[in-house]
C-alpha cells in the first residue's frame, strides 16, 4: 500500500523543513511527498529532499483546500493524509503501524481511517471516538492530520472551497451521511498537533462557528441537532473545551474523559 502524503505551504519557514524530517524518518518507504506551494520567498523549498518520492506543485491557489484539492488531483497512492508544514507523524512507525491495521481490517474503497493525536498545548494524547455516529459528526470527529482517505474519497468528492476552515468536516461528514464510505479507527496516536492555527484565531471563531452551524443544518437532521446541543449543554461542553487544551489541566481531563467514553 503505497501514501501520498500532501504538504500545504506559503512561507513556512523552518516549519515545513520539521514536517519532511518527520516524515523521512518513517519506517515504512512506501510513499510519496507532494508539496503543494503558493509562492514561497523564504527559502524553505531547500528542506525538501532531492529525493523521487518527493515532488513540489507549483502556482497560485484559492485557499488552503483549494491547493489540498490540486495536490489530490497529481497523486498516485492508495491513501492520502493531509499534513501541512509544521504538522508532524507521532513517531518513526506510524505509516508501518496503520498499513499493517489497514491491510489486517482488509478495508475496502472508498473508506476513511482515522486515529488518535497527540496535542503538544495539553501534553497527551487526545482519543477519536471508536466509533462515528451523529453525535461524533456534530462535535467530535478526529483530526484532521490524524485522518485518512482512500484515494478515491478525495478525487471524488473534493473539498468544497467555499469554506475556507471546514472544508474538511463537511467532506467528512458528506461521506458519512451520503456516499456511505466505510470508516474505521486505528487506535494508535497518528500526529503531533500543536493547535493555535488559522481556525483558532480570533479573528476567525465567528466563520468557524457559521460554517460548522451551516454544515451540520445540511446533513444532520434538526431532531439529531437539537439533541446533540442539549448534551452538549448539559455537560458544560464550553468549559470542558478551555480545560482541555490547557497545559495544566489538559492531560488530567483526557484521562478523567476516556473513563465515561470509549
Amino acid at each position: 500500500m503505497k501514501y501520498s502524503i500532501i504538504t500545504v505551504s506559503l512561507n513556512p519557514g523552518e516549519s515545513l523543513k520539521k514536517t519532511l524530517d518527520s516524515i523521512k524518518a518513517q519506517t515504512y518507504p512506501e510513499y510519496e511527498v507532494i508539496i503543494k506551494d503558493g509562492g514561497s520567498t523564504d527559502n524553505s523549498l531547500a528542506a525538501v529532499p532531492k529525493d523521487m518520492r518527493y515532488r513540489i506543485i507549483y502556482g497560485t491557489d484559492k485557499g488552503i483546500y483549494d491547493a489540498m484539492n490540486m495536490a489530490v488531483k497529481g497523486a498516485v497512492g492508495d491513501v492520502v493524509i493531509f499534513l501541512n508544514a509544521g504538522d508532524l507523524f507521532y513517531d518513526e512507525h506510524v505509516l508501518e503501524k496503520m498499513t499493517e491495521k489497514i491491510e489486517k481490517a482488509k478495508l475496502k474503497p472508498p473508506f476513511i481511517a482515522y486515529g488518535d493525536m497527540f496535542s503538544l498545548r495539553a501534553n497527551t494524547v487526545v482519543k477519536a471516538s471508536s466509533k462515528v455516529t451523529p453525535m461524533v459528526c456534530y462535535n467530535y470527529i478526529a483530526c484532521h492530520q490524524a485522518t485518512l482517505y482512500s484515494i478515491d474519497v478525495v478525487r471524488d468528492n473534493p473539498f468544497d472551497i467555499r469554506y475556507k476552515i471546514r472544508a474538511d468536516y463537511d467532506l467528512f461528514l458528506k461521506c458519512f451521511f451520503e456516499e456511505k464510505a466505510s470508516f474505521y479507527y486505528l487506535d494508535m496516536p497518528v500526529c503531533k498537533y500543536e493547535g493555535g492555527g488559522y481556525s483558532e484565531k480570533k479573528d476567525n471563531r465567528e466563520r468557524d462557528q457559521k460554517e460548522h452551524e451551516h454544515i451540520v443544518n445540511k446533513y444532520i437532521p434538526r431532531k439529531v441537532i437539537a439533541l446533540c446541543r442539549l448534551r452538549l449543554f448539559l455537560t458544560f461542553h464550553k468549559a470542558r473545551s478551555v480545560i482541555a487544551k490547557s497545559r495544566v489541566f489538559g492531560g488530567v481531563y483526557e484521562k478523567i474523559r476516556r473513563l465515561f467514553t470509549k
